[in-house]
């Protein structure tokens, strides 16, 4: 058995946006590059890359970044075995030279901390903990996990089948809260879940999940940047780059900018 990075990349018609002098013309845009970081690291420590490419059920069903979570019924039906499966976003990429994070596991639900924006995580755990749990904070702020890095095992089909359980009990009420509370997204209900259905944590450092990295000064966006067009503070931060909250800015440098560039830089040279 093999261990396996799993990515879900569905494309769908209204990704398309439009175009403009800064920003992105597609929501996928730069995720090529993503994928191709993980296709050489996996290729380097003997896993197995299974691209998630199609939709299990209609939205309507199951919201799209929910249905990522059936990765393990996923991959039993498509008859690949495994050992441990790393859920990843598609819009990262993975240094060359990054260790093998499955070793650093223990076996049990591993991930990383989010080390973002404060203020949207806890209005964010608050707002969801009050909706559906009647308490303030399911969760401290310094146990919020980052939902684009987690690495789980056979033995956490379980948990996922308890969330699934849950979900199909509070779809309605779900989709509601995505435009009442504006931070919509599977992160914050995965987080209290994982702790409503007492599931332990494995922590991996930061560097395997680095994120926001706009805001901490690691990208020159413009002229007026004090520190000097070049990346090596960057390689020197992190394994895993999360392409996350990149501000529009005079120099027109979008996320799929950053992919490019980085991956070439790490890849090509």
């Amino acid at each position: 058995m093999k261990n396996v990075v799993f990515i879900p990349y569905i494309k769908r018609e209204d990704d398309v946006t439009k175009s403009s002098s800064i920003g992105h013309s597609n929501r996928h845009s730069g995720y090529e590059y993503g994928i191709k970081s993980w296709k050489s690291w996996c290729k380097k420590h003997d896993c197995e890359l299974y691209i998630m490419d199609e939709l299990l059920l209609p939205e309507s069903e199951m919201l799209i970044t929910w249905q990522r979570w059936q990765v393990l019924n996923i991959l039993e039906h498509n008859g690949v075995d495994y050992n441990q499966v790393l859920i990843v976003d598609a819009d990262s990429i993975v240094h060359p030279d990054c260790p093998n994070f499955f070793e650093l596991t223990d076996n049990q639900f591993t991930t990383v901390l989010t080390d973002g924006d404060y203020e949207w995580v806890n209005r964010a755990i608050n707002g969801y903990s009050k909706l559906f749990f009647n308490k303030e904070f399911c969760i401290p702020t310094y146990e919020f996990f980052m939902t684009g890095f987690v690495i789980v095992n056979k033995e956490h089909k379980k948990f996922f089948d308890k969330v699934f359980n849950w979900y199909d009990k509070n779809k309605e009420e779900i989709i509601k809260s995505y435009d009442v509370l504006l931070t919509g997204s599977d992160i914050s209900l995965m987080n209290c879940l994982r702790k409503e259905f007492k599931v332990e944590l494995n922590l991996l450092p930061r560097e395997y999940g680095l994120m926001d990295m706009a805001r901490k000064n690691l990208f020159f966006l413009s002229q007026n940047c004090w520190w000097k067009d070049d990346l090596t503070n960057l390689y020197n931060s992190g394994w895993v780059y999360q392409f996350n909250a990149i501000p529009q800015n005079e120099l027109g440098r979008d996320r799929s900018y950053w992919m490019e560039r980085i991956y070439k830089e790490l890849y090509t040279k």
